[in-house]
């Protein structure tokens, strides 16, 4: 147990002096800020019509809950890929700690940080720019963030964190180095945008679950569903949408791990 508590006081001391962390730390910040702040802005400058104003919001709106786990899932991956390329984890494979233990003690920093970003993004869009995502949708005006309360946030931020040992492992796993990985976090950008596709009417009823595959969909579909008022009746309810997105991104993240761990050859 000292070991990890010295292993967290170290991050916590190099929390600004390491740009990876640094990152970490202000992404959540900076995308609030172009989510909520730049991009009604530049529509409102443009003078977009009110379609073409409501589907931007709406993409923005789905993007922005969409990125905070694959982000800090990725940079997790990044982590770990260095580890790998400097040899460290060889060095760890000797201490009390062994290469498991610190595999999961990275994926728990990073969690935290996905989980805290996440409410700074979302929690903050409601917070200070809910008035700038009101939209026509359906022949009437609503507020994206009207029906969303600040304790489904809080339970959207903890379950679309979850993504994270997956993502983090999958790309740690496969990449061989930190420039594969960097092709595998491009490639995997794709994946994750899946959710977006929620948007389409012909995906609204039962076919949405074929979006399913994408562990990130679950809480965003959620979120969409509450923002839109939707009443499909092919629509599940707020906490199973949760639930599935808790089971799902679990599973596939104990399974990534430990092939990671696998693959690197230490225990």
């Amino acid at each position: 147990m000292k070991a990890f508590a010295k292993l967290l006081k170290y991050e916590i001391k190099t929390l600004l002096h390491d740009p990876m962390n640094a990152f970490m730390l202000f992404y959540p910040i900076f995308m609030m800020l172009i989510m909520g702040w730049l991009l009604p802005a530049i529509l409102d400058r443009s003078g977009a019509a009110s379609n073409a104003r409501t589907i931007t919001l709406l993409i923005g709106f789905v993007v922005a809950n969409s990125l905070g786990g694959y982000m800090m899932g990725a940079l997790l991956g990044f982590s770990l890929l260095e580890n790998k390329d400097e040899k460290t984890l060889w060095s760890i494979a000797v201490t009390p700690i062994t290469v498991a233990g610190y595999a999961w003690f990275k994926t728990a920093y990073a969690f935290v940080f996905a989980f805290l970003g996440n409410l700074v993004m979302t929690g903050g869009l409601k917070l200070f720019f809910a008035d700038a995502y009101a939209v026509e949708y359906g022949g009437v005006t609503i507020g994206l963030f009207d029906n969303i309360t600040y304790f489904q946030i809080i339970v959207f931020s903890f379950v679309s964190s979850i993504i994270v040992p997956f993502i983090g492992a999958i790309f740690a796993g496969v990449a061989r180095n930190k420039i594969e990985g960097f092709a595998f976090v491009k490639a995997g950008a794709l994946i994750v945008m899946v959710p977006i596709l929620a948007l389409l009417d012909s995906l609204m009823g039962w076919k949405q679950y074929f979006l399913g595959i994408a562990p990130n969909f679950w809480p965003v579909k959620a979120l969409l569903n509450l923002a839109l008022s939707t009443d499909n009746p092919a629509d599940l309810g707020f906490w199973w949408y949760m639930l599935i997105g808790t089971l799902y991104p679990l599973a596939l993240g104990l399974l990534a791990m430990r092939g990671f761990i696998r693959k690197s050859g230490l225990k």
